[in-house]
């Protein structure tokens, strides 16, 4: 695993365990050459973008929205895209609204 994906995983995970308090937004976190870090209120922007326009070493964009949480990391090396969605998605996904079946009973 590399260190972008690492950090990815990361990111997802504590947005994850911070997903009980049911907010939802857009960060984005770019890390400079000196290593500091800085967080982005809804940057909108893709990280590579934002990396490139703000001369940072890394960035990763946080996502969270109807129970899915993605994660979009960037560096000179690569990209990675980690995605969870919470149980209740999961559900619903596998059993959706509409039936796919039909029964008859005849007298």
């Amino acid at each position: 695993m590399t260190e972008l994906m690492e950090r990815a995983a990361r990111m997802l995970e504590t947005a994850q365990a911070c997903s009980a308090a049911g907010s939802e937004g857009e960060w984005t976190i770019i890390e400079s050459h000196d290593g500091a870090w800085q967080m982005l209120a809804g940057a909108g922007q893709e990280p590579r973008a934002l990396a490139l326009a703000r001369g940072a070493r890394a960035a990763l964009r946080l996502l969270r929205r109807g129970g899915t949480i993605r994660v979009e990391a960037w560096d000179p090396n690569g990209r990675c895209v980690l995605e969870s969605r919470s149980a209740g998605q999961r559900v619903e996904r596998l059993v959706p609204d509409q039936r796919l079946y039909a029964a008859a009973c005849a007298p």
